[in-house]
């Protein structure tokens, strides 16, 4: 069986790949984006009846001998199973969104440490580095994606965080 050829009118060439750019910047949006949704996200999330909170520490650091211009952003994530004797060990962080709301910065974590000290066993602390070189005293929302049991993905936010510095 032959295959029939049709060919469009050149004039119609713009128009349609006019509407496929359209199509694909609003009908191919993913149905989640932790900064699209942010106002989904809760500040707080309860695993198995535990009750995880987050504080977020955003800064840069300037100390003599490192990088000129001060370092990237960094962020560390301190999280806490609220009333628990530790922290549970089906629980991660595996991800994390900072955004300005003009510019988002997306990446893994690079360390953890569990618990976050001897007496603390309820506190984890997640650390990321190598972000982009906001200015200090930028405002800046946190999203961390957590894994339960390395399958279920909850997120939880923290708001309003400021930039810091070390000197």
């Amino acid at each position: 069986m032959g295959r029939v050829k049709r060919d469009l009118p050149a004039s119609i060439l713009p128009a349609l790949v006019i509407l496929l750019a359209l199509a694909g910047a609003t009908g191919c949006r993913s149905p989640f984006s932790p900064i699209d949704d942010l106002e989904n996200i809760p500040e707080a999330v309860v695993i198995e009846g535990t009750k995880i909170t987050m504080k977020a520490f955003l800064y840069r650091d300037f100390m003599p001998g490192g990088e000129p211009g001060g370092s990237p952003l960094m962020a560390g994530i301190e999280l806490t199973a609220e009333g628990a004797s530790r922290f549970p060990d089906n629980v991660a962080a595996d991800r994390l969104w900072v955004t300005n709301r003009t510019d988002t910065w997306e990446t893994g974590f690079e360390s953890e440490i569990r618990p976050k000290s001897p007496g603390e066993p309820n506190k984890i602390e997640v650390v990321a580095r190598g972000g982009p070189k906001w200015e200090i005293g930028t405002k800046a929302d946190v999203v961390v994606r957590l894994r339960v049991n390395g399958k279920l993905s909850l997120f939880i936010k923290s708001l309003n965080n400021e930039v810091g510095a070390v000197y």
